[in-house]
Formats: structure tokens, sequence, C-alpha cells
């Protein structure tokens, strides 16, 4: 039976080695993994492994894209996010804009977050994130060949 371990890099690392994703380390020590261009999604994707919160209890995980949205695009793109995040559980989508009044692109980005204060053990780490890479390839697919994005 796995045992439940107090949360650290080392359960996300111990992740990416054992499924052979080539990683980069921040300053931090969180980690990201670079996707390139994929026809099917219609853009390159970075993921980003991240340990937050005040005594670094929170896995999160944050998904970008190189696809700028225009302006003239933001308000369809909220209904597809909206639409997205009704229907589906992971991963939560939203459209990042800097300064709404000055930008004149803005871009998607995919999030999950979770609250591991009291620990996991690594077998449920791998398949939660297994899930949200998963998931955020379906989701740009999704926009990508069945909205027009």
């Amino acid at each position: 039976m796995p045992s439940v371990k107090k949360f650290d890099r080392s359960l996300i690392e111990n992740f990416l080695n054992e499924t052979n994703l080539n990683y980069l380390t921040d300053k931090e020590g969180d980690f990201t993994v670079n996707f390139a261009y994929d026809e099917e999604l219609g853009c390159e994707l970075s993921f980003w492994f991240i340990v937050t919160g005040s005594n670094d209890e929170i896995y999160q995980i944050l998904v970008s894209s190189d696809k700028d949205i225009p302006k003239n695009q933001w308000a369809r793109v909220l209904m597809l996010c909206n639409s997205w995040n009704k229907e589906k559980r992971w991963p939560k989508a939203y459209l990042h804009v800097e300064d709404m009044n000055t930008d004149t692109t803005g871009n998607i980005l995919l999030e999950e977050q979770i609250d591991l204060e009291q620990g996991i053990h690594q077998e449920l780490l791998n398949d939660y994130t297994g899930t949200i890479l998963s998931t955020s390839f379906q989701f740009w697919k999704w926009m990508h060949l069945e909205q027009g994005m």
C-alpha cells in the first residue's frame, strides 16, 4: 500500500522522470516542460509544475501556449472558456490579459491547484498530474479543431 508523504518538489520530479519528460528547473526549483508546435493543437504548449503557498503546500499546474488572442476575439474566447469550464472538470481555462486598456492581445491559461498540506502518495500525484496533462491537450485540440482557434 502506498504511503502518504509530505508534498515537495521531489514528488513532481519523480513523476517527470518516470514519464521521461524533458524538463527545466527555475531558480525557485519549479519545473517546466515545453512541447513543440502540434498541428492538432495549433500551438506550442508550456507546462509549469509549481509548489506555492505559505508552507509550500499548494501544487499548481499552469499551462500556457504561444497562441496570441487578438482583442477582437476576447469575447468569443471568454465564452469558449466558460463553456469548457461548465462542461469539463479539468483544467480551468481563462483568458489572461495584463492590461485590458492597452493590450491588443491576450492568451489562454489553463490551471489546476490542489492543497496538499496533509500530504499525498506518489501514485495519486502521478495520476493527478497525468490527468491535467492529458486534459490540457484535449482542451487545445477542442479549441483548434472544433472551435477554429
